[in-house]
């Protein structure tokens, strides 16, 4: 069986998929990557964020458990979890693939 056969059949990699392929999921890694963020710095980093979008993807990385969410000082900051931070490299990747194409 080929790996793509195997991919196929696969309903937890089929959502990895979904969840790292999503234009935003990359992005908010990436901000995310040196330090823990309150909202307004992440949108901040992602100059282009819609507020609305920037929340519902945040909550569908929190759900994945690539991204937690704490109160600090009455702030809530995120950051990456181990998880999150174990897709870095592919966030590395797909950067270093932009730059040599």
């Amino acid at each position: 069986m080929s790996m793509c056969d195997s991919f196929k059949n696969d309903p937890k990699f089929k959502e990895a998929l979904r969840v790292v392929g999503d234009f935003w999921t990359l992005r908010i890694i990436a901000a995310l990557e040196n330090e823990d963020l309150r909202f307004c710095g992440i949108e901040r980093a992602l100059t282009d964020s819609n507020p609305a979008t920037l929340t519902n993807r945040l909550k569908k990385l929190e759900e994945h458990k690539i991204v937690a969410r704490r109160e600090d000082n009455g702030d809530t900051v995120y950051t990456l979890t181990r998880h999150g931070a174990a897709l870095l490299p592919i966030v590395q990747q797909v950067h270093q693939f932009t730059q040599e194409v």
